[in-house]
């Protein structure tokens, strides 16, 4: 491997050896923990090694579709993913990349963005064959991917979202992804093959199948899932969506959990869940163990998260591109926080108060990433609306995703201390 393959080698290293822990630790108690960094773990090997085996890479944002990727044999690298996977297992976090990006970018870019950045400028990371990011909603990845890709010689191609969601808006983005497919098509020198596309398609399809119906179980009470798996799906999912490997987790993941809320077993036994959390904004990357510690302190289970709303069912027409295309188009435009965060703010509360109200929420966490401007602008009228429709409380704190020097997660676990008296005790 290269000296440039450091980062990856260290979060692949770091992944399989949480993989390796959860296996040793909890065998077939919890098979599912295994299942999920077994996914993580495979996923970062494959792009480790991907360069190396003489593969196209593409750095791609939470907005892209994977699928086209995984068709045309290039490795789609969920920059999102690798960041938050860096504040997980590097001794560090993300910190020494921010820290190098802030010497050359503005602070209040997202810490995503400049962990990249930081790593392009390093060396500690290969610059890909190219960066593929969409429009919506993140002003920050608008002003950072582009840069990279000239400042490093990559080619770059941004799926354009109207701010609009109608069928015209759909025709116009299904339009943008065959426009990705000719992208993808010039810069690798190959044709789609379409029949190999139809199979990606298939998978996918099984995945989401199997999501939608997960979504409907982790409504049940007891909650199935652990708090931290709430979120712990969303980057294989943005990844691996397309593969066989995703299509069998979300399988067997659904048949286990069908099983679970069938014999009234959650992940904390049912006079333990007091409360339950839906979390509107905001991934604690730096600490998922926050949500752990909300179980074991308040009984509060984390039942619901805007990152991992994924509500793209199946696409059902595969005979020809068209109809592929605007199947992805429509999952494009429904992808997490891309489905919630662009086009007026009665978008966002809407989809907010469904999300607190379908899995009976005792409250919502707004954990307010500082670079989300467009967020911060509205939670006021958010915070009110959802008491004012289901008569719950809505936590509201600053923080930084994956930089916890903004907001530690002692500071954190003050605001829930305070939240808790103040509302529940």
């Amino acid at each position: 491997m290269t000296t440039q393959q450091s980062l990856l080698n260290q979060i692949a290293d770091g992944i399989a050896l949480v993989r390796d822990g959860m296996v040793a630790r909890y065998g077939e108690k919890h098979p599912e923990w295994t299942w999920i960094h077994g996914l993580l773990a495979d996923y970062f090997d494959t792009v480790r090694r991907a360069k190396g085996e003489g593969k196209t890479v593409a750095w791609v944002n939470f907005g892209a579709i994977p699928e086209v990727f995984w068709a045309m044999d290039i490795v789609p690298v969920v920059c999102d993913g690798v960041t938050g996977s860096a504040c997980m297992v590097l001794p560090d976090g993300a910190s020494k990349y921010i820290d190098l990006a802030e010497g050359v970018i503005p602070d209040h870019i997202c810490g995503n963005n400049k962990f990249f950045v930081g790593a392009a400028m390093s060396g500690d990371i290969s610059i890909p064959d190219m960066v593929v990011q969409q429009s919506s909603p993140c002003d920050s990845n608008l002003a950072t991917y582009p840069v990279i890709a000239e400042r490093f010689g990559a080619s770059f191609f941004c799926v354009d979202v109207p701010y609009w969601r109608d069928e015209a808006s759909f025709r116009y983005v299904a339009e943008e992804v065959k426009r990705l497919v000719s992208f993808l098509e010039e810069q690798t020198g190959r044709k789609m093959d379409f029949a190999r596309l139809q199979q990606v398609m298939e998978y996918s399809n099984q995945a989401h199948d199997h999501i939608l119906k997960l979504n409907e179980l982790r409504e049940a009470s007891p909650y199935p899932y652990s708090s931290i798996e709430t979120i712990a799906e969303y980057i294989p999912i943005l990844a691996l969506a397309g593969t066989p490997q995703l299509a069998d987790y979300a399988r067997r993941r659904y048949e286990l959990t069908r099983d679970r809320v069938e014999r009234g077993v959650g992940s904390l036994p049912r006079e333990r869940e007091k409360y339950r959390l839906a979390w509107i904004y905001g991934a604690l990357a730096f600490d998922f163990g926050i949500m752990a510690w909300l179980e074991r302190e308040y009984g509060a289970v984390s039942v619901a998260h805007m990152n991992n709303n994924f509500v793209m069912g199946p696409v059902e027409d595969l005979s020809n591109m068209d109809s592929v295309a605007m199947g992805l188009a429509h999952k494009l435009v429904d992808l997490p926080m891309g489905r919630e965060c662009y086009g007026p703010w009665e978008t966002y509360v809407g989809i907010m108060i469904d999300l607190c109200r379908r899995y009976r929420a005792d409250a919502a966490v707004f954990a307010g990433h500082v670079a989300c401007k467009h967020n911060w602008a509205i939670i006021k009228l958010v915070k009110d609306r959802i008491y004012d429709e289901l008569g719950i409380p809505t936590l509201v704190f600053e923080c930084d995703v994956y930089d916890p020097r903004v907001a530690s997660s002692d500071d954190i676990k003050g605001k829930f201390d305070e939240f808790f008296e103040t509302y529940f005790e």
